[in-house]
């Protein structure tokens, strides 16, 4: 009966020294190994597991050192890297987002402070002006 070990996800080298295999995950769904990083940067058009990693279980050192798992797993750790560094459209994208926050929530702010400072002085709230700023 074959099943699962976790003892896959580790290489031990000649020196002792224990590598473990982050890109390697596991689909209790599914019941099979597969690789991350061929996932994440596949090309083909599948959601199906088998059809991009082929249960890596028997085969893992064989898929580790093939061509397109190293371009992937490049790939990956790049990313990764870029991401850390904000070095990302996404991160772009998001300082943009912030400093939108950042501009409406002063408005807020002041129209907030306005609207405290007239009801603690029972001032009526009232204006012919429409342009905030």
């Amino acid at each position: 009966m074959r099943h699962f070990s976790s003892k896959c996800y580790e290489k031990i080298h000649p020196n002792s020294k224990k590598f473990v295999r982050i890109w390697l995950q596991y689909s209790n769904k599914k019941d099979f190994l597969f690789c991350f990083c061929c996932l994440l940067f596949s090309t083909t058009k599948t959601n199906n597991f088998s059809e991009i990693c082929k249960k890596l279980n028997p085969r893992i050192p064989e898929h580790k050192n093939s061509n397109e798992h190293q371009r992937r797993y490049s790939d990956w750790k790049t990313l990764e890297k870029n991401i850390k560094e904000g070095k990302t459209l996404g991160s772009d994208l998001q300082r943009a987002i912030s400093g939108e926050m950042k501009k409406w929530r002063a408005i807020l702010k002041v129209i907030v402070d306005a609207i405290l400072f007239s009801a603690k002085n029972n001032l009526v709230l009232r204006g012919t002006t429409e342009d905030i700023g």
